[in-house]
Formats: structure tokens, C-alpha cells, sequence
């Protein structure tokens, strides 16, 4: 009896955990992950290629600035990254020894042009010989000779802008004794300055078959303003570790940025490929919305209504820049993912990302 109590007990026990085990909540399924992403339509070709390379900016004029003669630096009234003008002084000797240097000279000078005028009066009269008119000339000679050399010294202990610019270094300090030739300032053209990128051989190589559209300079600091640049020089031997040529062009400032040297700058480039010019089904994508798998490139391209994914082999045309031109696979107008691709997967649902 006890027996058949407890088997009963069992039972009841094992169905009554059926039962709370089929009222527990069935978990839901996880919610899809809607991944954002840049959406861009595909545009028309036009045959125009952008290129950007990385420049070095510096000043396309630079002038250190000495002294000719020696002494002590009185006046340094500039400072480091000042704009002077043409003319402007930087920096001044003391003249003391020199003033008097000129005063003793013109004092000589001034004698001995009245010693020559006296022999030229007596030699009209027969008083003097010719010999005599000619040591007294050879004297006035000599000591205006030394007047413009004091004259000279001291016209040299100043030192004065040879043109408007930037003060890019002071190497001396006021009140220090200096030596001819010592370096006092050095200056930049901030009127025209230069941009130097390197271009690969397969560039330069592609050059005759391109057509120039236009060349500028593109400030860190000011993104949106496109100065247009003039082609330099170039160097002809090709760098041995990268095989680049150094492309240098130059480039006024507008007059609402302020340049300094070693700012970040981009060279624009834009050409025409001669060789194959876009056709009218051709389309232009962004450089980063084409993925490659090692056997073919594609582009995820997004449908409107939607919002998911589907990955489309895609044929590019050659070339360089950050846009590509796609001639099969995509039509103008289509929908593709420009950034945030490298994440994807058939059939994903994706939302427009917004900064």
C-alpha cells in the first residue's frame, strides 16, 4: 500500500514539472541588427578623373638675411612668424663708430676737393706743374673713395625686408655682438609659395594619354577652398627607396588664409583619360564602395523600399582617385553603400548613417 502511495507521488510530482516547464515563456528571437551605413545613388560618368596627393608646403622664396659688417645688434624690432612689408626694418647695428667713421672721411674728402679745385685754378695760371694737378686729383679720388666705403658700412648696419613676407626664424637676440655673415633672420614670399607631392612612375608614364583639367592646392584648414596651382619643376631621377618623382607647383594665398610652412595640404589633380572616355551607360562610384572578394569586385547595392542588401558583381574601369567609373553592372541612379561595406552581408538590413 505504502508502495503503491509513493509511485503515485512520483507521477504526480513528474507531470506537475511538464506542466510548469510548458508554462514558462518561450524565448523571443533576437531582434535583426540594423547596421548604418553611407548611402549614395551611382551618377554619370563624364571622363573626369580626381586625384589627391599629399604635398609639402613651403615658401616659394627664402632669404637669410647677414650683415656685411660686424657689431652690436641695437634693434631687433620683428619677431618669429610676423608679416613684414618691403622695406620694413628687422633688425639695426650700433652706428656710433661708423657716423664717425663717415664724418672723418668727408672731412678728408672735403679737403682734398678743395686742394684739387685750388690746383685747377693754378694751373689755369701757369703756377703749378700738370704733375702737381694730378697727385692732388689722384687724393681727392682716394678720400671720396673712402667716404662711400664708411658711407657704405653704415648704410649696411641696417638690415631691411628685400620684399613683403614671413619672418620664419631669428637665430640672434638683440644686444649680441655679431660677425659678418652671421645669419640675423631668415624670410618666405608670403605672396607665392610652393606645393611638392611625389607621383609614381605609372602616373607619370600615363601622362600623354591625359588631358589636364586643372591642378590645386587644398588646405587641412580649409577644406573647401580650391586654390589653383601652376606646374614648377620636376625632378628626373626617380627616388630609390619609393620610385616617386618630386612634382613641384606654385600657388598664391588667397588674402583670407593666413600660410605658414609644413601645413597639411592635398594637391588636386583632374584629367581627362584620352584613351577611354566614358560612355553614356558608364557610372561613377565612390572609391571606398568597391569590395573585392580576390575573384571579382562588387558593390552592395540597396533596395529603397526595403532597406536590405544584395551584393552585385561589378566590372571598373582602370584608374586612380577617389571615384571609379563602372562600366557593367550598375545603372545610374542605383542605390549603393559608399561606407561601412567591408561589414555587410546578403540580405542585411541597413539604414542611411547620418553624422
Amino acid at each position: 500500500m505504502l508502495k503503491q502511495r509513493l509511485a503515485r507521488f512520483c507521477i504526480l510530482s513528474f507531470v506537475l514539472l511538464l506542466v510548469a516547464a510548458c508554462e514558462k515563456e518561450v524565448p523571443q528571437a533576437s531582434t535583426p541588427v540594423i547596421r548604418p551605413v553611407k548611402i549614395v545613388s551611382a551618377q554619370a560618368a563624364e571622363g573626369l578623373e580626381t586625384v589627391r596627393y599629399p604635398a609639402v608646403i613651403k615658401g616659394a622664396g627664402t632669404v637669410n638675411l647677414t650683415f656685411q659688417v660686424g657689431g652690436l645688434l641695437q634693434e631687433l624690432p620683428v619677431t618669429e612668424a610676423q608679416r613684414v612689408k618691403q622695406g620694413e626694418l628687422i633688425a639695426k647695428l650700433d652706428q656710433r663708430d661708423f657716423i664717425s667713421q663717415v664724418d672723418s672721411t668727408r672731412a678728408q674728402f672735403e679737403l682734398a676737393e678743395q686742394e684739387y679745385q685750388r690746383a685747377v685754378r693754378l694751373i689755369q695760371e701757369d703756377a703749378i706743374a700738370r704733375r702737381e694737378l694730378e697727385q692732388r686729383k689722384s687724393q681727392r679720388d682716394s678720400a671720396k673713395a673712402q667716404l662711400d666705403t664708411a658711407q657704405k658700412a653704415l648704410a649696411d648696419t641696417e638690415l631691411r625686408a628685400p620684399y613683403s613676407g614671413l619672418i620664419a626664424r631669428l637665430p640672434v637676440k638683440r644686444l649680441q655682438n655679431v660677425q659678418p655673415g652671421v645669419i640675423i633672420a631668415s624670410m618666405i614670399d608670403a605672396e607665392q609659395w610652393e606645393a611638392t607631392i611625389n607621383l609614381p612612375a605609372s602616373v607619370i608614364a600615363s601622362t600623354p594619354s591625359r588631358r589636364d583639367e586643372g591642378v590645386y592646392v587644398v588646405l587641412s584648414a580649409a577644406p573647401e577652398t580650391y586654390i589653383p596651382a601652376q606646374f614648377q619643376e620636376a625632378t628626373l631621377e626617380a627616388d630609390v627607396v619609393s620610385q616617386t618623382y618630386a612634382i613641384t607647383f606654385s600657388f598664391p594665398v588667397p588674402d583670407n588664409l593666413q600660410l605658414l610652412p609644413g601645413m597639411s595640404a592635398d594637391i588636386v589633380m583632374q584629367s581627362s583619360s584620352r584613351q577611354a572616355i566614358a560612355q553614356e551607360t558608364d557610372v561613377t562610384v565612390p572609391l571606398a564602395a568597391v569590395q573585392s572578394d580576390g575573384q571579382e569586385q562588387f558593390v552592395w547595392v540597396v533596395d529603397n523600399p526595403s532597406m536590405m542588401v544584395t551584393k552585385r558583381a561589378v566590372t571598373v574601369q582602370e584608374g586612380i582617385g577617389e571615384t571609379l567609373v563602372i562600366t557593367e553592372g550598375l545603372a545610374v541612379g542605383e542605390s549603393i553603400v559608399a561606407a561601412g561595406a567591408a561589414y555587410l552581408s546578403e540580405g542585411m538590413q541597413v539604414r542611411p548613417w547620418t553624422d
